[in-house]
């Protein structure tokens, strides 16, 4: 079954962009997509020469235990706007001025600043999350034009990047090597009364 003579090792990069700083990335699509629950979500998908992409995936922010005041849902959404700016003008070379009510009212007008086809390439810092699966960074400047000489880049690594897929062991539960593994034979269970002669 098992033979050195046969063993394989398969080689593959898959279908996920490298981390790190990536050079000369296109965008491949933008996305206003619902999740199962119906809500909505902005999907965006960059792609490098080999096919590999990365993906940054922005929804709606809500007041829970860390965005409790309506000012603390306001710096949120303009951290959130702000890293969507910076893919705009780094694909686009700017973007039109845009004041909206909603979530979906920005998406919606985010995936039409993409419509006319423009596509310059890009410099793209791409890291892992928490669960070990790529996406593009969402610390600092993560994203701009290659018209920007490598040597004045802005975008920087930083320690909260993960660079490295973080690995989690798998839960093992303790066994008592003590505890009992069969039923205890008794007196009772068994003995010369139970004979069948």
């Amino acid at each position: 079954m098992y033979s050195t003579k046969t063993a394989t090792t398969v080689v593959s990069e898959g279908n996920y962009m490298p981390v790190g700083i990536n050079e000369n990335i296109k965008l491949k699509e933008v996305n206003v997509k619902k999740s199962q629950n119906g809500k909505d979500f902005l999907e965006i998908i960059f792609e490098n020469e080999n096919g590999q992409t990365a993906t940054m995936t922005e929804w709606k922010n809500e007041k829970n235990m860390w965005i409790k005041t309506d000012a603390d849902l306001q710096a949120r959404d303009d951290q959130q706007f702000g890293r969507i700016l910076q893919v705009i003008d780094a694909v686009k070379g700017g973007h039109n001025d845009f004041e909206g009510n909603s979530f979906a009212d920005m998406i919606n007008w985010v995936k039409d600043q993409f419509s006319d086809g423009t596509n310059d390439p890009v410099r793209l810092k791409v890291n892992f999350d928490k669960n070990g699966y790529t996406r593009v960074s969402s610390y600092g400047v993560f994203i701009e034009p290659m018209s920007v000489a490598k040597e004045e880049s802005q975008i920087k690594l930083w320690k909260n990047d993960l660079l490295e897929r973080p690995v989690k062991a798998d839960n093992e539960k303790p066994v008592d090597p003590l505890a009992p593994t069969s039923t205890p034979v008794t007196e009772t269970s068994t003995g010369a009364d139970d004979l069948p002669f």
